[in-house]
C-alpha cells in the first residue's frame, strides 16, 4: 500500500506519493500452501509524469505488473503513448491494459487491489479544464476509510466532472475562480488514496489548518502561490504521516514512508 494525493489548483495539477514498496517473500510448504517468511519495505517511484508534460499518473496498491514492479511497466506504457489523442482514449487504454496483465499475473488467485489516478488538462466546451481519470478494482469504500469489494474486473471514470464533484454544480468557465476560492482558504481540492485513510485526512486536515495559522501570523510562511509552494505542502502532509508509521508501528508495518516524490502540470496559458 502507500498514499497517494492529487491536488487540483488554480496554478496547476499534483500528484505526491511516498515511495515504500512492501516485499512479501514466501516459502513453500506442503501441497503448494505458503507461508510469509520475511515482510519489508523497498523504495520505487509512484507517480509520473509524461516527457512532454501531457499528463501525470500515479498508483497505490500491488507493486507488481508482468513480473516487473508497476514504475517500470507504467513508463513503457508512457513510451508508446507519447502522443495521445484524448485523455478518454489514453485512460480506456491504460484500464484494459492493466487488467488484461493483472488476470494473467493472479490467475485463479484472489485480486489485489490496485488504484490509478491519471491526469491533465483537456477541452471542455472550448475550455483547457483540468480532469481526472480514476482507474481501479476496488468497488466500495468503507466509512473507515478501508477498501472493499475488490474485483478482477477494472473501472475506469473521470471523476472532477462527474456529479459527484464539479459536473452540472460548475461551468468549465468558472473552475479556476472556484479553485482560486478553495485554496485561499486553505483547503485545496484533493483526492487521496491509500492505507487507512481515516487517519491520513483527520492528520493532514488539522496540519492545513496549523500551516493557515502559520501563514496568516508569520512572515516565516508565506501563503503558497506557486505551484512549487504548493507541492511543498504535499511533501509536507506526506511527510507527516509517513512519521506516523514510524512513531506507531513496527519494521514490518511500514506501508508509508522511505521519502516523497511529486510531479506537476502547470495550468497552461
Amino acid at each position: 500500500m502507500s498514499i497517494l494525493v492529487v491536488e487540483v489548483l488554480p496554478q496547476g495539477i499534483i500528484f505526491g506519493a511516498d515511495r515504500n514498496i512492501t516485499i512479501t517473500k514466501k516459502r513453500i510448504v506442503n501441497q503448494g500452501s505458503t507461508f510469509i517468511k520475511y515482510q519489508g519495505q523497498s523504495q520505487r517511484q509512484k507517480v509520473l509524469r509524461w516527457p512532454n508534460r501531457k499528463a501525470l499518473v500515479g498508483y497505490v496498491g500491488v507493486a507488481e505488473i508482468g513480473g516487473i514492479p508497476i514504475d517500470e511497466w507504467l513508463y513503457d506504457f508512457i513510451g508508446d503513448n507519447l502522443n495521445f489523442s484524448s485523455f478518454k482514449d489514453l485512460s480506456e487504454s491504460l484500464c484494459s491494459k492493466v487488467e488484461a496483465q493483472r488476470r494473467i499475473d493472479e490467475g485463479i488467485n484472489e485480486p489485489e487491489m490496485l488504484i490509478i489516478h491519471l491526469g491533465g488538462f483537456e477541452e471542455k466546451n472550448k475550455i483547457l479544464v483540468p480532469s481526472i481519470y480514476f482507474i481501479r478494482n476496488t468497488y466500495k469504500l468503507a466509512e473507515d476509510g478501508t477498501y472493499e469489494d475488490i474485483r478482477k474486473e477494472f473501472q475506469n471514470s473521470e471523476e472532477l466532472w462527474s456529479d459527484s464533484y464539479f459536473g452540472s454544480k460548475i461551468p468549465p468557465e468558472k473552475i479556476r475562480t472556484y479553485l482560486e476560492k478553495v485554496a485561499s482558504e486553505y483547503k485545496p481540492f484533493w483526492f487521496h488514496q491509500g492505507i487507512d485513510l481515516l487517519t491520513f485526512n483527520t492528520i493532514e486536515s488539522f496540519q492545513k489548518i496549523a500551516f493557515k495559522f502559520l501563514c496568516e501570523s508569520s512572515a516565516v510562511h508565506p501563503f503558497p502561490k506557486t505551484l512549487l509552494d504548493w507541492e511543498k505542502q504535499v511533501k509536507m502532509s506526506i511527510l507527516t504521516y509517513s512519521a506516523y508509521f514510524q512513531a506507531y508501528k513496527g519494521p514490518s508495518e511500514q506501508f508509508v514512508g522511505g521519502g516523497v516524490d511529486t510531479v506537476s502540470l502547470p495550468w497552461p496559458d
